[in-house]
């Protein structure tokens, strides 16, 4: 196997998502910088919103991914309505983000305050556990 299949097969591994999560998680969310932090939660939440608001960017960003042949019809919006679709997803994406911050935090203090000697640990493995355990390719059910 060449250096290059090496490469590409290491994202397509059904454990890289699990490894690379449950490393994450050992490092608490109130550790990272501000900018960092802030720069996730706003990047993330103005790619969703330019998904969303830019008629047609979303099925380009989508059309190498496909294994559909035929495109599905496009759905034509009023720009007032796709501006509203996307404060709605955009202010979606941002909750999500505050909600999975505020939790990191809440679940390592619960994990203190139940005795737990290494919480952060837990929570990498618990993590690592989900992803894996949710996995589609650990079925066979690859969409790729």
């Amino acid at each position: 196997m060449s250096l290059k299949n090496t490469a590409l097969s290491i994202p397509r591994s059904p454990w890289s998502q699990p490894l690379v999560g449950g490393t994450l998680t050992l490092i608490p969310g109130r550790k990272y910088p501000a900018w960092l932090r802030h720069g996730m939660t706003w990047g993330s939440t103005a790619a969703v919103v330019a998904l969303v608001a830019v008629p047609g960017l979303g099925s380009k960003a989508l059309k190498s991914t496909s294994v559909q042949e035929e495109p599905a019809a496009d759905v034509q919006l009023s720009p007032k309505a796709r501006a509203g679709y996307a404060a709605m997803a955009g202010a979606s994406m941002y909750g999500m983000w505050r909600f999975g911050w505020w939790f990191d935090e809440a679940s390592e203090q619960t994990l203190r305050k139940l005795g737990v000697p290494r919480p952060r640990v837990v929570l990498g493995v618990a993590v690592a556990a989900s992803y894996h355990f949710t996995d589609d390719r650990r079925h066979g059910d690859s969409r790729t």
